[in-house]
């Protein structure tokens, strides 16, 4: 439960109404999720997040897939329940397996492992230009 109270539909102002509306049509897929209900709070700044979820998802040189795969790589590593299962659903209705998710979990897993294990031996400095080189 929020600890902020929701902006419900019926009782929003104008400016509001206007981006419920742009979200249920877009990305809210007919509805619109409690957060924006909540920023809702302060018009202004849910039309600032609308839009600026519009110009990063919507707009750019990103694959629309590979966008999908970082939100929720970046939902599942924040541990947002809401926003894994809400980013699952969108991988999968752009055809992506569950084979290829638990992939995907796979590689957040080492990497997340591997990099606590170089953080924790301090080795920040461990990068070899020529390597990096090769790889450019």
């Amino acid at each position: 439960m929020a600890t902020l109270k929701m902006v419900p539909e019926e009782q929003a102002p104008e400016e509001v109404r206007a981006a419920y509306e742009q979200i249920k049509a877009g990305f809210g897929a007919g509805r619109v999720p409690a957060i924006y209900k909540v920023l809702a709070n302060n018009p202004r700044l849910l039309a600032a997040a609308v839009e600026n979820r519009a110009r990063i998802m919507d707009e750019g040189e990103l694959d629309p897939v590979l966008k999908e795969w970082l939100a929720w790589a970046t939902v599942t590593l924040a541990n947002n329940a809401f926003g894994v299962k809400v980013h699952t659903a969108r991988l999968k209705k752009l055809g992506v397996t569950d084979a290829q998710i638990i992939e995907g979990l796979s590689v957040l897993q080492y990497f997340t492992g591997i990099s606590a294990v170089i953080n924790g031996l301090a080795m920040d400095d461990d990068v070899d230009p020529e390597v990096l080189a090769a790889l450019g």
